[in-house]
């Protein structure tokens, strides 16, 4: 499988193209929604909640709303850092970012201002 994801990254640009388009987009409305995602800078982002009951709690609602994002919890990161990860790829659409946002702006913003 690594050798596949390697021999398509070279042989078709157009995917890691797409794929830094979406994780560029994916980022830039996250950080408008305020949901810090640490210095990821890649496709491969936290959404840092940094308690683990809320994550768990977030988590759970996000499952049943359709979206999965892995939670990582302590000790793998500090406990103030406590996250879900979140991965888009190239073959994502805007309309598939865009439906994960708003499941986010739902359940994540309003809890961040419930803890605040």
């Amino acid at each position: 499988a690594i050798l596949k994801a390697l021999e398509l990254g070279t042989s078709q640009p157009e995917l890691r193209a797409q794929l830094w388009e979406n994780a560029e987009y994916f980022h830039a409305q996250l950080r408008g929604l305020g949901i810090d995602t640490g210095a990821s800078t890649t496709y491969v982002m936290p959404l840092v909640i940094g308690d683990r009951e809320r994550m768990y709690r977030l988590g759970h609602e996000l499952r049943r709303r359709g979206l999965w994002v892995a939670p990582v919890d302590y000790p793998a990161v500090p406990q103030d850092r406590i996250c879900f990860r979140a991965c888009v790829t190239a073959k994502h659409t805007r309309a598939d970012l865009d439906e994960a946002l708003n499941i986010l702006a739902d359940t994540l913003v309003p809890a961040a201002l419930q803890h605040a």
